[in-house]
């Protein structure tokens, strides 16, 4: 039996009221026929057993249609979780927002050990006290830390530092992050002008650590959607 007060593992199902979303999480929309793009919208408010309700997203038209279902996916800055709900209503101006379907159940799984993700972000690490900087490319990031290849060390192992990015998010545009940390082994890469230094984050801002987990989740799904789609093409292409 599911209660709000259950504790989160891996794969739990719970409520979605346990998630005690706040006004402003961003979560992504995506087509349970894989027909459309995936959209972010804003989580807006609940009524507990009845809908829920998003802002509408960032596309011409809005991008949706009532009646279409969609899998919603998510952090609460712990869990990425998901959903399933059906849009019922669509609300133009003042406010654009969507009403849907209250959500039976909810998958969550605890990023207890961080989810990691390829990626390639042009960075700034700025040393603690300095106004010098390396630049480099964030190659892997976790929201516990962080992979930068340079042309020069980002430092030594040691050295407290600042990983300064940027970064899209579809509804809002260009975001800045500042995130402090600490510099945990510096390798040379064999016969290459290039550095590999492992960074251990700090104490993270609350608005950063959100971002962070929206910036892996937009990753990760994007990977999983595209062996969603690589797999349903296979079956096609076995069909009789």
């Amino acid at each position: 039996m599911m209660t709000d007060n259950a504790v989160l593992k891996n794969n739990s199902i719970i409520h979605f009221s346990a998630l005690r979303l706040r006004a402003g999480t961003w979560l992504k929309l995506s087509h349970f026929l894989g027909e459309e793009p995936a959209y972010d919208v804003e989580f807006v408010a609940a009524i507990h057993g009845k809908s829920i309700f998003v802002s509408q997203p960032d596309a011409p038209s809005g991008g949706i249609r009532v009646g279409d279902q969609y899998a919603i996916y998510g952090f609460n800055g712990t869990s990425e979780f998901t959903f399933a709900a059906e849009i019922l209503q669509l609300q133009d101006g003042p406010f654009f927002y969507a009403q849907l379907t209250y959500p039976d159940a909810v998958e969550v799984r605890v990023v207890r050990d961080a989810l990691r993700v390829n990626v390639s972000i042009p960075v700034l690490v700025m040393p603690d006290g300095s106004s010098s900087h390396v630049s480099g490319a964030i190659k892997d990031l976790s929201v516990k830390g962080a992979m930068v290849e340079s042309a020069i060390p980002a430092g030594r192992v040691g050295d407290k530092v600042s990983l300064v990015f940027s970064t899209e998010i579809d509804a809002r545009g260009k975001v800045d992050l500042d995130i402090p940390a600490r510099i945990i082994y510096v390798r040379k890469l064999d016969g290459e002008c290039v550095f590999r230094s492992g960074l251990e984050f700090g104490h993270i801002a609350r608005s950063d650590e959100l971002i962070l987990y929206y910036l892996l989740f937009t990753h990760y799904a994007k990977i999983t959607n595209e062996v969603g789609a690589a797999i349903m093409q296979l079956k096609k292409n076995a069909t009789p």
